[in-house]
């Protein structure tokens, strides 16, 4: 697992890992390795590595690169995540997230003054004229599986291929809790009122910063309507013939997957 921790951020250096990003790409070696040794690459004053963690006692840095540099092919990060296990998705996470920050910070929000230097510490920008702290952009979501008897509701939004059904989903709004974004989200996408909304597990999503926060939450009433716009269309489904959802590798498909276990469990008792 990666180690955060609050130690002096280091420099880079010849023993440390890299994980080498261009664009919204990431540059990987043969067999989809991204972890990266500093001697099979060409390093330049451009790339601003930024600080990551420890890899298994090994520091490990991300880097933005203008060009692809010889030996690399590219991946789409979302492709790349979907391969990894637990421990690797939460690592290229991390990186693409903090690599987003230092790329979208470079002059401050208040001020507009740049923002050259880094705490040694933290992950955050100070700002040398007005004192503004910029940390790394979290934006809370919700993502819930709904219960009706024995079917839980799916569905799809304009964006998704048409064969793929999820979960309803949504930004936490300011001052509000994650059980009432739940509630409204609901309500505003597909017309229906819930109960019994209890915290299953989270995940960073990084598209570019997102903390996706993963619910349970069963049929009270209404009928599904459709949100225009956001909702191309929405169904319940019995668990033991759920249409086409997905990756496991998301927290959209393990909520799917552990409800349905979870229903099946109820119905033996």
């Amino acid at each position: 697992m990666l180690e955060i921790g609050t130690q002096t951020h280091p420099l880079p250096h010849q023993d440390a890992l890299y994980i080498l990003l261009h664009r919204n790409q990431v540059l990987i070696e043969l067999d989809n390795e991204f972890l990266i040794p500093f001697t099979h690459f060409q390093p330049n004053s451009k790339m601003s590595a930024i600080y990551c963690g420890q890899w298994h006692g090994q520091d490990v840095f991300v880097c933005r690169f203008e060009s692809i540099p010889k030996g690399f092919s590219e991946i789409g990060l979302r492709e790349l995540l979907f391969l990894q296990d637990q421990a690797h998705y939460l690592l290229l996470s991390r990186a693409h997230q903090l690599s987003t920050w230092d790329r979208d910070h470079q002059f401050c929000g208040r001020c507009g003054a740049p923002m050259n230097e880094k705490h040694t510490k933290e992950h955050t920008k100070i700002c040398s004229v007005c004192n503004l702290r910029h940390y790394p952009r979290i934006s809370p979501c919700i993502i819930v599986s709904i219960r009706n008897g024995n079917q839980i509701l799916l569905a799809r939004g304009p964006q998704a291929p048409k064969d793929r059904y999820s979960n309803i989903a949504g930004f936490v709004e300011a001052g509000e809790t994650l059980e009432q974004a739940v509630a409204r989200e609901i309500q505003e996408e597909v017309g229906l009122e819930v109960t019994n909304i209890r915290y299953v597990d989270s995940q960073p999503w990084s598209f570019p910063h997102q903390l996706m926060v993963g619910f349970f939450a069963d049929y009270a009433s209404g009928d599904i309507t459709p949100a225009p716009g956001e909702i191309e269309e929405a169904n319940w489904y019995p668990i033991d013939n759920l249409p086409n959802t997905p990756n496991n590798a998301t927290i959209s498909g393990q909520l799917i997957n552990l409800h349905v276990e979870h229903i099946k469990k109820a119905k033996t008792h």
